[in-house]
């Protein structure tokens, strides 16, 4: 008689080590994105402001000049690079984004809300009280 084999075949093995290396990647993954969300969502802020500056200026609200529009933005990714806005305003100006440019397109008023935001999102985090000197 044949003596019968115990244990899993070579390819079972390899299979379960390629699935055990995969599954450890996706962790790792996830806990460096779960450290670096705040710097991963400043960055890719950026990237859509930097993409998207065309269209924006393209469809100015009325009464708002390119300089104008240019000054809040450059305020904006200033206040981001500073560090000095929120996460909570971060993530209303993502949202802002993502509801304007839906569409693939963005029109006069999806322009004019997101500079909105931008612009109240600075204007909130720069007039934020310093130390006061003692008296």
């Amino acid at each position: 008689m044949e003596e019968q084999k115990k244990g899993m075949s070579r390819g079972c093995l390899i299979a379960i080590i390629i699935a055990a290396i995969v599954l450890v990647v996706i962790v790792a993954l996830s806990v460096v994105c779960y450290t670096k969300r705040d710097k991963l969502m400043e960055w890719s802020i950026l990237k859509m402001i930097e993409t998207t500056q065309k269209d924006i200026l393209a469809n100015l609200p009325d009464g708002m000049t390119e300089d104008d529009a240019k000054k809040i933005i450059s305020e904006f990714e200033q206040t981001i690079k500073d560090k000095k806005i929120k996460p909570q305003d971060l993530q209303n100006i993502a949202f802002a984004y993502q509801e304007a440019y839906k569409d693939k397109k963005m029109d006069k008023d999806e322009v004019g809300r997101l500079l909105d935001s931008m612009q109240k999102a600075v204007a909130v985090d720069t007039l934020t009280p310093g130390p006061t000197a003692p008296q």
